[in-house]
């Protein structure tokens, strides 16, 4: 028997699909105007004024709407209501915010209705694209009111992959070609509309990230899951779990297969250096037997002598780009004698071991 304070699943898609776009619509406006304050939080991930107007909008109008409601949003402290109501909101105002910072179009409005601990509604809008994805429990996925589906590669090498490549590079995965999209929910919408063939992500993941997008690529067609091959649930004490690999249900088989041999690494914790580019990763492409690295010589006055934390990042001093280490190290000791009468005044050199490519949507080298 339904529950006196929910509706039909239907009714709550249409609410979020109108109140969704609205929440767009400030979080376009504020890209646009492009004066939106960001800062740190305690864990060191960004936030922006933007975040914060956009998840207000969401729950004044959301919980105004569904009173009988629960909440749970990246931007507004937990208050355990998803564990006591029969229905709960799941929010991230906007997921991707760094590239919101940056100025890239992805990131996404996000949100979620949960029951039992499943999504049971949900809708992912990209305002700068003009997309919204939505899905309701048994209903189906569309992409602006068009049904969308997954696709199904009966083999890794070649797929379409959207990740970071030097982690794929990390744990041998066959060649792909590999694409960086920051939102974690707009990266799955891309999986369940085809755009895509799969995406992986080897950290943790937080409910908000993962409870709308889930239920639309998995009404695509699509396989959901963590790194360990377990379905997610949105009822539980924590608000986290270990990555995402979402893609067509063969595909998502064999990427479960390639990651099995790897999960001991994660299971040692949250420190996932291991994951990173190492300089035994380098191979020479020419038949050289050495790889040309980036070093780069900067300085600047610091806040303090004992870290390197510059004063002022416009004032800092950029000496120069050296292809080996003795010409930067050269360049350092004659920039160096600069600071002999300023403690504060420091010069450093930047070994470089990927080149980002934001045209390309990756990292090379």
């Amino acid at each position: 028997m339904l529950d006196p304070n929910c509706v039909i699943p239907e009714e709550d898609l249409a609410l979020l699909k109108d109140i969704v776009r609205q929440a767009g619509a400030i979080a376009k406006a504020a890209y646009d105007a492009n004066d939106s304050k960001r800062w740190n939080k305690a864990d060191s991930s960004p936030v922006t004024e933007a975040d914060i107007a956009v998840n207000n909008f969401l729950e004044s109008t959301l919980r105004t709407a569904r009173p009988g409601y629960g909440w749970l949003s990246e931007e507004t402290k937990d208050d355990h209501s998803r564990h006591a109501c029969p229905r709960s909101f799941v929010v991230d105002p906007i997921d991707g915010t760094r590239a919101f910072i940056d100025r890239t179009p992805n990131f996404a409005v996000c949100v979620a209705i949960i029951e039992k601990g499943q999504s049971i509604a949900g809708v992912v809008f990209n305002p700068l694209m003009d997309e919204l994805y939505e899905a309701s429990l048994g209903g189906g996925a569309r992409l602006n009111d068009k049904p969308i589906k997954a696709s199904d590669p009966a083999a890794i090498a070649g797929i379409k992959m959207i990740g970071y490549p030097r982690k794929f590079r990390r744990l041998d995965f066959p060649d792909m070609d590999v694409h960086v999209v920051n939102s974690m929910a707009y990266r799955m919408c891309l999986v369940a509309s085809g755009q895509a063939d799969a995406t992986i992500a080897f950290t943790p993941k937080s409910d908000w990230d993962v409870a709308a997008a889930a239920l639309i690529a998995a009404e695509a067609g699509a396989i959901v899951s963590d790194i360990r091959g377990t379905t997610p649930q949105f009822d539980t004490e924590t608000t986290s779990g270990l990555g995402v690999i979402c893609a067509g249900p063969h595909l998502h088989a064999l990427l479960l297969a390639e990651v099995k041999p790897h999960l001991a690494q994660f299971a040692k914790g949250r420190d996932f250096k291991f994951l990173g580019t190492q300089m035994s990763d380098r191979k020479a492409t020419d038949g050289m037997n050495s790889v040309q690295l980036l070093h780069l010589v900067i300085g600047g006055e610091l806040v303090d002598p004992n870290r390197t934390e510059f004063k002022d990042l416009s004032a800092v001093d950029f000496v120069g780009a050296y292809a080996n280490f003795a010409e930067a190290q050269k360049a350092w000791k004659s920039a160096a004698q600069r600071t002999v009468d300023n403690a504060h005044m420091r010069y450093f050199i930047l070994h470089a071991h990927d080149l980002l490519d934001p045209d390309g949507d990756g990292v090379i080298g």
